[in-house]
């Protein structure tokens, strides 16, 4: 009868393919002491550099083999032992690392020879002191190349390359003692140092785990701690290097309190919610003190390949210890290479620090949600590898359809895998982005001249902005002092042409100034500026569709008494009202849009009604604001009439306020809106319940791309970051001013304008 035959050379071949390097060896020996329910394992090296002498020693306290679970579990090659049964250990129920049983291979790959000594645990409860209490003992040897001298595996049973004692009883600790020796290579210091950058991240840091201290953070990032918790008892792992495999004390990673930025990473598959959190910590808020935790979330859709997982990433602005660079990757608490290694950018993090990328592909449809870009900021603030230090923990559980290769290091490609790799480098994308606009320090466009801006609104014609005629005036002024200049070097007198030139300079430094601010300016509103000249066209379609709904509700109507049905003509009338509010909201809409961008709009300054203005612009947001149930107050006298200024101007500063004002005064909340002469000036203040401004960091909100908002409102949109930025600079073009400032009682925001009042 045909069967197979399987050559010795399997073992060979085997060991070579699916254990790669030494360190991946020992850890699947440590993974077999951690499936053995062991709290502690202990890997001694001795004589290293010695071929003959030196040796390897992995003893465990776990439950131990007995000689059935030797010979089917050790000696069987890709056994399914643990696959058939429960995938949890006996006592401690932990998930199983292992899965096909070729762990033992890794023996061959260190030594010659292998010493097994195991003592099987009695099943008894397990003493908190001593462990768990032995009943038997095995005792196995293996030798690789004795069985390598034989042409089939047929012929192991009868060549003594396999022995095997079994013992009944046993005393003392349960456990497993291997020892393996002769070794297969000579271990260099080179080997050692490889070895150590290996092993010292074989399971996570602590500070990628443990709870932050408050040191670090104020409080917790997203996560109080990020050790998987499993069912079961709670054991803790504890893995001893000693001998020459010890490692040193100076080899410890840095402390977090080393990190100027936390990331933290939530997949939660069960709840379908995805959860990042990127905050500064105690010494970046020390340095930065607008800098604040900044949260993402959003739910997992059905078509996503998601796993669940957890993940803790600290950065700072030079490098970590180099054996501690780099986000690892771990399955069930051990370390799946040769993610972080120092050669391997799984997540391209290297790459674009070299090219200076300055678009971040996974922050593309996130622009507008999270945080406005800076693109050249962003390129020159990312980093590489070293920069970062960091665990990404993965379970079974969590990610079921994750495979390792063959060879243990790495996970096979998948839609999965890519999940992982897509959300890690979002999040620290994120934290880039987060970080700039945190410690970036904005020019403002601010004209801090406000006597000068006064003078020149006052003496401005009404169709010029104060600060074109100030450009102008300050043109004019230089060429007719270097015509005065021109004059006295032409008659000889130096002296006076160098009074002169000092003029000449003096005022090109004023028109830089006004050129700096009117460039940073252009830069931010070009954009809007083009929308702008497009709504002209728009208000002319708003117009016509306003007259097709007042066309569609005059016919409704006329139907509606034709029809002998009541129900019917109920409903057309119905419909007829519903045709009639939209033709009111179009027309509401569209007069809002005609005070924007209407030619009037910006042909001559004049002193408005307040009162009016004010009214038309809650006429647009009418339905933001019966949405939300408010109450809004209007305490302005109907005779107040503000500075000569564009319409356009004050529209855009009452539609920014009073659009901020809606979105944070909360349901069935408040909004008053008051406007006096206070000396001089015109004051406008706008308050709000609701939300609540830190009056302490006020001032960061009047930045560029400073958006109060994340969240998209219906009908109000979602912020661009440049409302407050456009208000201000509209102030400052008259010599006025706007700041936050302490609310009445019952709000909780309060914004205040001046203008002066000439």
């Amino acid at each position: 009868m045909a069967t197979f035959s399987v050559d010795t050379k399997l073992f060979r071949e085997l060991g070579a393919l699916l254990v790669g390097r030494e360190s991946t060896a020992l850890v699947e020996l440590i993974k077999n002491a951690y499936d053995a329910d062991a709290t502690e394992v202990t890997i001694l090296g001795d004589k290293l550099g010695d071929l003959a002498a030196g040796s390897i020693i992995v003893s465990d306290n776990g439950v131990g083999m007995s000689e059935t679970e030797f010979s089917r579990g050790f000696l069987r090659i890709a056994g399914r032992s643990k696959a058939e049964q429960e995938r949890r250990s006996p006592w401690f129920k932990r998930p199983y690392t292992g899965e096909k049983g070729v762990g033992r291979l890794a023996a061959h790959k260190l030594a010659h020879r292998l010493k097994v000594v195991s003592r099987r645990w009695d099943e008894k409860p397990r003493d908190p002191v001593t462990g768990f209490q032995a009943k038997s003992k095995v005792v196995g040897t293996i030798d690789w190349d004795a069985i390598e001298r034989l042409e089939e595996l047929s012929e192991i049973p009868d060549s003594g390359a396999v022995r095997v004692a079994a013992f009944d009883k046993a005393g003392g600790s349960a456990g497993t003692r291997l020892t393996l020796s002769p070794l297969r290579k000579a271990w260099t210091d080179r080997d050692l140092a490889s070895f150590f950058d290996e092993v010292a991240t074989l399971t996570p840091p602590s500070p990628l785990t443990a709870k932050l201290a408050e040191t670090v953070v104020a409080k917790p990032v997203l996560m109080e701690s990020l050790v998987p918790q499993h069912e079961g008892i709670d054991s803790g792992f504890r893995i001893n290097f000693a001998g020459q495999l010890r490692i040193s004390d100076s080899d410890l990673p840095a402390p977090a309190e080393s990190a100027d930025w936390i990331i933290e990473i939530e997949c939660d598959v069960l709840a379908g919610i995805l959860k990042i959190c990127v905050a500064p910590t105690v010494a970046t808020v020390t340095k930065h003190p607008e800098a604040e935790p900044y949260h993402y979330s959003r739910a997992i859709e059905p078509e996503e390949a998601a796993v669940g997982f957890k993940a803790r990433i600290l950065q700072r602005r030079g490098l970590w210890p180099s054996r501690f660079q780099g986000v690892r990757v771990y399955y069930e608490g051990f370390r799946v290479l040769p993610y972080g290694d120092k050669r391997d950018d799984w997540l391209s993090l290297d790459q674009d620090y070299r090219s200076r990328k300055k678009e971040f592909g996974r922050l593309q449809d996130l622009s507008e949600e999270v945080l406005a870009q800076s693109k050249e900021a962003e390129a020159l603030r990312s980093q590489g590898n070293p920069s970062f230090f960091g665990a990404v923990l993965l379970t079974r559980a969590g990610a079921p359809e994750l495979q390792m290769l063959v060879n243990r290091e790495g996970f096979v490609p998948s839609a999965q895998f890519e999940f992982v790799t897509d959300v890690v480098r979002l999040a620290i994308d994120l934290q880039v982005r987060v970080r700039v606009a945190a410690t970036l320090e904005h020019e403002t466009p601010r004209n801090e001249n406000t006597p000068k801006q006064e003078d020149a609104a006052a003496r401005s014609s009404s169709g010029q902005s104060p600060t074109a005629f100030a450009l102008q005036e300050t043109h004019e002024l230089s060429l007719a002092t270097l015509n005065e200049a021109r004059t006295a070097l032409s008659g000889g007198d130096s002296k006076k042409a160098l009074v002169e030139i000092e003029k000449v300079e003096k005022r090109i430094q004023e028109a830089v100034q006004y050129s700096r601010e009117a460039s940073s300016e252009a830069t931010m509103f070009r954009v809007v500026a083009t929308i702008g000249l497009e709504q002209t066209a728009f208000i002319h379609e708003v117009r016509s569709i306003a007259l097709v709904a007042q066309s569609l509700a005059e016919n409704l109507e006329t139907i509606a008494k034709r029809e002998s049905d009541s129900a019917v003509s109920s409903d057309l009338r119905t419909a007829a009202a519903e045709a009639r509010e939209v033709r009111d909201r179009l027309r509401r809409n569209a007069v809002y849009l005609a005070d924007m961008t209407g030619i009037e709009a910006r042909r001559r300054r004049q002193r408005l009604i307040l009162k009016e203005r004010v009214e038309r612009v809650l006429s647009f947001f009418a339905n933001a604001i019966s949405r939300a149930q408010l109450n809004i107050v209007v305490d302005v006298p109907p005779d107040l009439r503000t500075p000569p200024l564009f319409p356009a101007e004050i529209t855009a500063i009452l539609t920014n306020l009073v659009s901020n004002a809606i979105k944070f005064a909360g349901n069935n909340g408040q909004i008053l809106i008051r406007a006096g002469i206070s000396g001089k000036h015109l004051e406008l203040r706008l308050e709000n319940t609701g939300a609540e401004v830190d009056l302490g960091k006020a001032e960061r909100w009047f930045s560029p791309f400073q958006s109060t908002t994340t969240q998209v409102d219906e009908a109000l949109g979602q912020g661009m970051g440049l409302g407050l930025t456009i208000t201000r600079s509209l102030l400052d073009e008259y010599g006025g001013h706007i700041h936050f400032v302490a609310p009445s009682t019952g709000y909780m925001t309060a914004i205040e304008l001046e203008l002066p009042n000439k």
